[in-house]
């Protein structure tokens, strides 16, 4: 029998379904081992789906390279439920995967930021995420943005400030001291970098914007319209407007500043020629102009409370 809430754990109490949760017969994990901080946990996940009730655990160990086949995989041997453990492009590459397969997903916090994972299940630890989405009684609909033909979960930031992205991979490999010689470009980009206009929901945004970063429905802490982005944008920065936004952050909210605009919208674009650098979820990839961001509100099912449960999700 699944577990009561005294046997779960701490959790909040809407956590705890009334009625048994749905029975999954075929669940697969798949586990990118080359991600972040994943190792080996089939056995202890395994654990975890018996105390559940729920068929036995399929296991993928896949290398970066192994990791799409594995994927893939899953959409032809009968997986009802896909299981991904690893970091934020890991998690996203599952999601993408068990939409085309039309299969729940339960992605696992395994990375550096755990965007996804965090949003949902409010903790990056693996194995309360893994119990409280095994406690919901069904699968419910995730949104998604769309740019161009590229799709994200969680959110995307687009302009200047994606060198910051240059930054976090050093500081993923360990290496500081590149991190920090960054640091003098990133300030000059936000500065004096290129601004843009864009169009939300057909309107021209008067501000122009050297940043906008675009949040889809309840993954940031003012992304609360169930069918619209949340858009926060700055322009063109002096060093004294970025200071403010940063103690803005460290304080409060940056999208509390003043230098900051906050948009609600289902589509935007950007017209112009030649393309952005952008960041998906936290991975970085390119767009063309002229570019198209809408929302698909049912993308993906996710085994997850109910949208607006954590109250802490944040971008």
């Amino acid at each position: 029998m699944p577990p009561t809430a005294s046997q779960i754990g701490p959790y909040p109490i809407e956590h705890i379904p009334k009625k048994l949760p749905l029975q999954f017969k075929s669940p697969a994990l798949v586990v990118n081992m080359d991600a972040g901080s994943t190792r080996d946990i089939s056995e202890d996940a395994s654990k975890i789906f018996q105390r559940f009730s729920h068929g036995q655990l399929k296991t993928h160990l896949s290398s970066a390279q192994e990791l799409q086949d594995h994927l893939r995989m899953t959409a032809q041997d009968g997986t009802d439920l896909l299981v991904i453990y690893g970091g934020d492009g890991t998690c996203k590459s599952g999601a993408l995967a068990a939409k085309t397969a039309e299969i729940p997903i339960i992605p696992l916090p395994g990375g550096t930021m755990n965007m996804l994972p965090k949003s949902l299940y409010g903790t990056d630890d693996w194995e309360k995420a893994l119990e409280i989405a095994l406690s919901q009684p069904s699968p419910r609909w995730q949104s998604a943005g769309i740019i161009n033909k590229k799709m994200f979960f969680c959110g995307a930031i687009l302009g200047e400030p994606i060198l910051m992205s240059e930054a976090r991979e050093s500081l993923r490999g360990g290496d500081i001291s590149d991190a920090v010689k960054q640091v003098p470009e990133i300030l000059n980009a936000i500065s004096h970098g290129e601004e843009f206009e864009y169009r939300a929901d057909g309107k021209i945004i008067e501000k122009a914007a050297n940043t906008l970063q675009i949040a889809c429905p309840y993954m940031s802490s003012g992304a609360v319209h169930p069918t619209k982005f949340e858009l926060a944008s700055a322009p063109q920065l002096s060093i004294g407007q970025m200071l403010e936004i940063g103690a803005k952050a460290i304080t409060d909210d940056w999208r509390t500043s003043q230098s900051v605009s906050i948009t609600l919208a289902e589509d935007i674009s950007i017209t112009g020629q030649g393309g952005f650098d952008v960041l998906l979820d936290g991975e970085l990839e390119s767009v063309s102009c002229p570019i198209n961001i809408r929302l698909q509100i049912n993308a993906v099912k996710v085994m997850a409370p109910k949208l607006g449960a954590n109250e802490k999700a944040k971008l």
